[in-house]
């Protein structure tokens, strides 16, 4: 049975980047779960009507969300949500639906395995090709994150783009273009992690360990200190969500 727009998204949308809003919206919709796997969504015609916007912005909207293996269009049978496990989940907007669809704890325990394997050995290649350049555009980021301890979003900024600047440190092309795909899932452990108490003032001397063995060239200290801070993190998640849950996390 064809199904009309959740109605959150019903009305019509700002004109200011159209697509994306539409793209985002849809997108959005689907990851909350709003759209069952299998479910025939409405028309672009109907969708079109009831969003306010043109019949050909809801087909190149749809024309993204297919790219991103949410759903999928077949002849004479319409538009179909496919399973979450055939999206493209390392999408940075497919990461940012589930961040903005709320704290899902196994796709945190998902991405935090993701990231022991990625970023301790980017840390460790990181300690051996940085040159000094790459040494002080980390360096700057920690000291910034010292700056602004007292305030989280800033802090948080700054915490992103260390770790962006570590996988570009490694001067490998492939694991540079890593760092929008693990900045959107950083984003997902901040929204969560922020709530610990002292948080930042927790995290900053694991940030610090790391920097100053990174620019020692300590090839297994910044694999180590990488380890323990995601590590550290994904405790945290835990804690913070077992709070929220009511129930005591398993360490």
């Amino acid at each position: 049975m064809t199904q009309a727009v959740p109605r959150p998204y019903t009305g019509r949308v700002s004109r200011r980047g159209l697509h994306q809003e539409v793209v985002h919206a849809l997108g959005l919709s689907i990851v909350r779960g709003e759209h069952q796997p299998g479910e025939t969504l409405a028309r672009a015609d109907d969708m079109a009507l009831d969003i306010g916007v043109s019949r050909t912005v809801i087909r190149e909207a749809m024309k993204v969300l297919a790219e991103k293996g949410l759903v999928e269009s077949r002849p004479r049978s319409g538009t179909r949500v496919r399973r979450r496990s055939e999206w493209n989940l390392v999408d940075p907007d497919v990461i940012a639906w589930r961040r903005e669809a709320g704290p899902d704890l196994p796709f945190l325990r998902d991405l935090t395995e993701v990231r022991l394997i990625v970023e301790t050995d980017a840390a460790r290649l990181a300690a051996e090709r940085a040159t000094l350049e790459d040494q002080e555009q980390i360096a700057t980021h920690l000291a910034t994150m010292e700056d602004r301890l007292g305030d989280i979003d800033a802090y948080a900024a700054a915490d992103l783009e260390l770790h962006a600047a570590i996988l570009r440190a490694t001067h490998n092309p492939l694991l540079a273009q890593l760092a929008d795909t693990l900045s959107e899932g950083l984003r997902a452990s901040r929204d969560v992690t922020r709530h610990r108490p002292g948080g930042p003032a927790y995290s900053l001397p694991l940030h610090g360990l790391l920097v100053e063995r990174i620019v020692a060239h300590d090839a297994a200290g910044a694999e180590a200190a990488m380890r323990t801070l995601v590590s550290r993190s994904q405790e945290d998640i835990e804690l913070v969500l077992g709070i929220a849950d009511g129930v005591v996390p398993t360490r």
